[in-house]
């Protein structure tokens, strides 16, 4: 499980190897961020994608208290970690990692403020929100019917 139908699990495995790393550094780039009990791969594609579950060591605090578990996408697109309550599976967290994602594209394609977007970690740019939405159909048709 974790690889996507048709993929070499052996080839892959360096390559989802990397995205754990790349998952694990970037919860630990936030403050908020409690020691990782667990990094559990869900679904993956070397290289270009990674959805792991994280659990952490103790209950979070702030806006996601007691939460003690999150999703972090990683790869060649933008990183992101969010709840699991409403998302619960892996194809349902892809779907909400898109949705997050599609928000700060269309609010930057079109003008608006981006205070109550996801803080995605790129700038703010015409071609980075069309790259991302490109990124994000290529999610939805291709890589959600296989997790």
């Amino acid at each position: 499980m974790g690889v996507a139908a048709g993929e070499d699990q052996v080839g892959e495995g360096p390559l989802l190897d990397a995205l754990a790393t790349e998952a694990r550094a970037f919860i630990q780039s936030h403050s908020w961020a409690p020691p990782i009990q667990d990094l559990l791969l869900a679904y993956g594609v070397g290289g270009i994608i990674g959805l792991f579950l994280v659990r952490f060591t103790r209950a979070l605090t702030g806006e996601m208290k007691g939460e003690t578990e999150q999703w972090v996408v990683v790869g060649d697109l933008p990183s992101a970690c969010f709840e699991t309550d409403i998302a619960p599976t892996p194809a349902l967290a892809l779907k909400l990692y898109c949705a997050i994602c599609e928000d700060w594209a269309e609010t930057v394609l079109t003008g608006r403020d981006k205070s109550e977007c996801y803080p995605i970690r790129v700038a703010p740019t015409r071609e980075h929100a069309e790259m991302l939405m490109g990124r994000i159909e290529f999610v939805r048709e291709k890589l959600i019917p296989n997790a």
